[in-house]
């Protein structure tokens, strides 16, 4: 399902839930900002271990990241 936002004028759209699908966690679980703020450090082309498994940072994942962290602070 598509979700539209609209930050300052500018309107976002997109696929809810792609973030977790990618780092294979269950529909369940939630991001905690540290978790996310740790993970946008790692340079893209970095491999880095979330949860157990290893990933490799890629520039979609790392703008799903910041999109994430974004999100979460209009979040009250």
């Amino acid at each position: 399902m598509k979700e539209t936002i609209k930050i300052g004028k500018e309107k976002i759209t997109f696929k809810e839930g792609t973030l977790r699908k990618q780092l294979k966690m269950k529909k369940g679980e939630k991001f905690t900002k540290a978790e996310l703020r740790k993970l946008k450090k790692v340079a893209v082309g970095k491999k880095f271990k979330f949860h157990d498994r290893e990933y490799k940072m890629t520039k979609l994942l790392k703008q799903r990241i910041t999109l994430g962290l974004t999100l979460m602070g209009f979040k009250k």
